[in-house]
């Protein structure tokens, strides 16, 4: 499980959180890791200067939001929670008419470590069709499929190319959005960032972006054997559902539209306790779904 992790002879200096920052502490050691709970202490314009670092120029500029006033002629908000005492920062866009409608979040939190988690991500297309699959008829939220399901419209969506938890279609911005955090994380002294992936897909792609399992490295690696031709997950893509066709073994979509559907009943696994590790700056070169078709 941790055949691609390497244990450091000088462990990382790692100090409690010492409070607010100040001059004095920015001028001592800068290996120490500044946390968000500091930084969200600082005033509202230090702190829009720090984590307007978090977007990708580019992103905003294609909505025409000036990336430094997050100001712009189109009908596009940015949405910055730090609140101070608290040891997290979410970044949203949506249109102004919808708040509701976030087309771009990103939510980073203090762990207990004194790392940071990347808790939540979404860059998804406005202009796209949208499918509520985080919805239910009488309006409820299904949190993308993980507390109840959708079933008509992720058929849908699963026909118009989605996976499991996409309302949208993706702007294929997430290696860029992800390779803004690691500078932005690099410059708070921090060496490495943590996710806990939301679905198989997800799993893939963050491998593909470098990341390694701290849990569930065996897992995916069951699973690639278990849907070769033959193998138990292989066997039970019997047609008894939309997500259950034969043919979805041979693709991380398909594999990850099965597994949502409950598929790992059948060699006993669960969808869960996943998590993974990205240290700063390096490809960890794990591939558990090797030569994959999206």
């Amino acid at each position: 499980m941790f055949r691609n992790l390497r244990l450091k002879k000088h462990p990382y200096k790692v100090e409690p959180s010492p409070g607010s920052l100040t001059a004095r502490w920015l001028s001592e050691d800068a290996n120490v890791p500044a946390t968000l709970k500091q930084l969200n202490e600082l005033p509202e314009g230090a702190k829009k200067r720090i984590y307007r670092a978090l977007i990708p120029p580019v992103m905003l500029t294609k909505f025409d939001i000036n990336p430094i006033s997050w100001e712009g002629s189109s009908d596009y908000q940015i949405t910055l929670k730090a609140e101070p005492l608290q040891g997290e920062v979410y970044i949203s866009i949506g249109k102004m008419s919808d708040l509701c409608e976030e087309f771009f979040c990103l939510q980073l939190l203090d762990n207990a470590f004194n790392g940071i988690d990347l808790n939540f991500l979404i860059i998804s297309d406005p202009s796209s069709l949208r499918f509520d699959i985080d919805r239910l008829a009488d309006g409820s939220t299904t949190l993308f499929g993980t507390a109840g399901r959708n079933l008509e419209t992720e058929e849908k969506a699963k026909k118009a190319g989605l996976a499991p938890g996409q309302v949208r279609e993706g702007l294929a911005l997430s290696r860029l959005v992800l390779n803004q955090v690691e500078a932005f994380l690099v410059t708070c002294g921090h060496r490495a960032f943590f996710l806990e992936p939301l679905s198989y897909a997800s799993a893939w792609v963050f491998e593909r972006r470098g990341f390694a399992y701290l849990r569930g490295h065996k897992l995916m690696e069951d699973i690639h054997k278990e849907f070769q031709p033959d193998g138990r997950l292989y066997q039970a893509l019997d047609g008894s559902t939309p997500f259950r066709q034969p043919d979805q073994w041979c693709t991380v979509r398909g594999r990850a539209w099965a597994i949502h559907d409950g598929l790992l009943d059948a060699i006993e696994e669960k969808w869960d306790s996943l998590r993974m590790i990205k240290k700063l700056g390096y490809h960890a070169g794990v591939e558990t779904f090797p030569d994959a078709s999206y």
